[in-house]
């Protein structure tokens, strides 16, 4: 953060693997996965990884990125069947306020 000017835009959020960012969410953040190199050279999460973290945080900023990625089918079946019980529950619990 900008000590001169301290914002909240300026932060910086660490998130630990393996530990839960917040001790009411229903798990931890996932451990890490081989990342995605694209063509210019960025490293980018796997998607499931990424699905699960939101799941897990499910604030509303989570659940329109959710929307968004179930929108264009990137969060797949296999992605689904890999979620634990109570993060299914949530991606039905959110597909149903969709429809």
């Amino acid at each position: 953060m900008d000590a001169a000017l301290p914002k909240t835009h300026s932060a910086v959020h660490f998130v630990f693997v393996r530990e839960k960012v917040r001790p009411e969410y229903p798990e931890p953040v996932p451990d890490f996965s081989n990342p995605t190199l694209t063509e210019e050279g960025i490293l980018l999460a796997p998607v499931e990884d990424l699905v699960k973290m939101k799941l897990t945080s499910f604030l509303l900023k989570d659940k329109v990125h959710l929307m968004d990625l179930d929108s264009v089918q990137h969060i797949t079946r296999e992605i689904e069947t890999s979620l634990s019980e109570e993060l299914r529950a949530r991606l039905h619990q959110l597909r149903r306020q969709e429809a």
